[in-house]
């Protein structure tokens, strides 16, 4: 039985290898969660993807939570079946492509459980291992199995982590540093909001001039507007440069995650 216990702490360790890894941790900064979160290429939202998450738990919980005094085939008919849940859960993780640090924490989680589950059948089993090798070698598989499940999904997660590097990279680079004149121009004429990155309105740029023409408060708020234009412009400077950055931080994340995972 050695082989078998050798197999499954293999896994442990890979599995140790990625959890005690802090690029696996959502332990970034204010700026850089919201980033992450708010992204228009995230497939899910981080509630829904909890809660789901919440619920395969019970699942899984329901699944794992068994006596090890069964009969040897009973034993392995309930460890498949939490087998069976870690596999269609790591499955909807990678549905998308990646393998987000919420996601991962919970299934390294299940596995870690399901991995001590089955070594405690291990030493069940061996007591007569004459007469429970139909079963060992059920139960070998099932470990294979989940080498082989663990390796596909970090594989495919490494591809998402990528691609979600190449994205933040992309995001960077589109950021550009506002040009002082041009940003308080914009505020003379009504686009402040447009200035500080929200939706450009011309309508109410229109709008709001032609008001300041007819009530002859032309004057007054085109010294409001400047004075607003020079006073909010550093603070927008270290805003923009703040979400560079934390793009650029957010793609080198992905990249140690990918990294971290091809090398296991």
């Amino acid at each position: 039985m050695s082989f078998l216990k050798s197999a499954i702490n293999q896994v442990g360790r890979d599995m140790g290898k990625v959890v005690s890894n802090q690029v696996f941790k959502d332990s970034h900064s204010t700026p850089y969660r919201r980033v992450s979160q708010n992204s228009s290429n995230s497939k899910r939202s981080s509630s829904s993807s909890s809660s789901r998450i919440r619920n395969t738990k019970t699942e899984f919980e329901k699944a794992i939570d068994f006596q090890t005094g069964f009969r040897p085939n009973t034993l392995i008919t309930k460890i498949s079946g939490a087998y069976t849940v870690i596999k269609n859960e790591a499955k909807e993780y990678i549905s998308d492509g990646y393998l987000d640090t919420t996601e991962a924490s919970s299934l390294f989680e299940m596995m870690n459980r399901f991995n001590d589950k089955v070594e405690d059948i291990c030493d069940v089993l061996e007591i007569d291992e004459k007469t429970n090798e139909k079963e060992i070698n059920q139960l070998s598989k099932i470990v294979e199995k989940t080498n082989e499940l663990f390796k596909k999904t970090l594989e495919v997660s490494a591809n998402g982590c990528k691609e979600r590097q190449s994205e933040h990279r992309k995001e960077a680079e589109n950021i550009e540093k506002p040009s002082f004149l041009n940003y308080v121009g914009l505020h003379l004429v009504w686009l402040g909001k447009y200035a500080r990155g929200g939706e450009k309105s011309i309508l109410n740029m229109v709008v709001a001039n032609i008001a300041d023409l007819i009530t002859f408060t032309f004057p007054i708020t085109r010294i409001y507007l400047l004075l607003k234009g020079i006073f909010t412009f550093p603070n927008e400077s270290k805003r923009i440069k703040t979400l560079k950055n934390a793009h650029l931080r957010l793609a080198e994340l992905e990249g140690e995650r990918a990294e971290s995972y091809l090398n296991i």
